[in-house]
């Protein structure tokens, strides 16, 4: 990480906030992690996390793909540089027009876990490659994503023979543990389901090639021992595909979004307002959750700092941090220890590379944080939060 410089820019005045302070050499250090992890792996980094055109730039030319779920993200990828075959779609949900043009850009593949869905791709994008999302655990994640998406084997197989008979191309299955997943057997019981039901969908004809992993890789592995390493699921995912999948995977694809991202960012904000409200101190902070820290609302613990070159000296507290708009479900956390803190105070929340912009809107006229770029450098030594 380049540590001198990313402490420089979080302390110097001048730094107009709310910022966010993106490490692209903590970045490309963090892909490379990832196919050493994973040998044989093919890297298509979920757009979503964070749609900054210089990072979608970074992962293409360091040879890796990309995961879109929408038009626009379809158009960034290109405009970046990505050819079709570098580019899947993982999102059950695909408009027309969305599928037609991927059709016409040579997008690799694309996931159905519908009837409805095999219909609608085999009628916009005819002969596409499709692979089925399968519904998994995804208990260990802080942010569940089942429910929405996914169906069973049996339903799977279904699809595939459907699939063929409408003229599309199955190639194989995808599945999702659930974002900033922390248990590493998830992906291993995962795998193993999808050995089942590749077996028999070999056995009905079909030419399986592809599994697809999906993400839920978690950030912030050096501040928390409790949080699962790239190099520990690596070593399980592929032991679990050595074991549990039947004949040989062409493509073994991951989607790391906020794995591959989130440590690389910074969110500085300003405190600009203090309360005393009952028995409870709020600092009403420059960004919140409307226009920076969404996630926070959604039950992600946030990780801060206080930047003052006295915070070791200031008796500890605790706090309701909030951020700016008359909103009052505008709350980022209750009952924060962090040192004494005053108005003019900024703080440093770490883990912000992934799901902060892309979140934000200006509601209430307050701006979304301005992106500062730390391009890639020699490594320096880790920052001590």
């Amino acid at each position: 990480m380049n540590t001198v410089r990313m402490d420089t820019v979080l302390r110097d005045p001048n730094t107009v906030t709310p910022a966010l302070v993106l490490d692209f050499e903590n970045i490309s250090h963090t892909y490379d992690r990832f196919t050493d992890a994973f040998p044989n792996g093919l890297v298509f980094y979920a757009v979503k996390a964070n749609a900054n055109p210089d990072i979608i730039r970074l992962v293409v030319e360091k040879g890796g793909g990309l995961e879109i779920a929408s038009l626009a993200e379809l158009e960034l990828s290109l405009r970046a540089g990505a050819t079709g075959e570098q580019i899947i779609c993982s999102n059950p949900i695909k408009n027309p027009i969305f599928l037609q043009r991927m059709y016409e850009a040579g997008v690799y593949a694309v996931v159905v876990d519908s009837t409805y869905e095999v219909e609608k791709v085999a009628r916009y994008a005819p002969g596409m490659r499709v692979y089925v999302r399968l519904a998994v655990d995804n208990q260990g994640s802080v942010l569940p994503l089942a429910g929405k998406f996914g169906v069973s084997g049996d339903e799977a197989l279904q699809l595939f023979d459907m699939a063929r008979d409408y003229g599309l191309t199955p190639i194989g299955l995808s599945f999702h543990v659930g974002s900033q997943c922390l248990k590493v057997q998830n992906w291993v019981n995962a795998i193993r389901a999808c050995g089942d039901i590749w077996s028999e969908a070999e056995a009905r004809g079909h030419e399986m090639s592809f599994l697809d992993i999906g993400g839920g890789f978690p950030a912030g592995h050096y501040h928390d021992a409790n949080i699962p390493t790239i190099e520990a699921i690596g070593e399980a995912v592929m032991d679990a595909v050595r074991g549990f999948i039947p004949s040989y995977v062409r493509m073994l694809v991951l989607e790391p979004g906020r794995g591959l991202v989130g440590e690389s960012g910074r969110l500085l904000v300003e405190v600009v307002g203090k309360a005393k409200r009952g028995d409870a101190t709020w600092l009403y902070l420059d960004a919140g959750v409307f226009n920076g820290m969404m996630e926070t609302f959604e039950g992600f613990p946030p990780v801060a700092a206080l930047m003052t070159d006295d915070a070791a000296g200031r008796p500890m507290m605790r706090y309701t941090l909030a951020g700016p708009s008359c909103d009052s479900c505008d709350v980022v956390a209750r009952d924060f220890e962090m040192p004494e803190t005053h108005i003019g105070d900024r703080i440093m929340f770490l883990d912000a590379g992934a799901y902060t912009n892309e979140y934000a809107v200006a509601f209430n006229g307050f701006p979304i944080p301005a992106v500062i770029k730390l391009e890639c450098e020699a490594v320096a030594e880790e920052l001590v939060a």
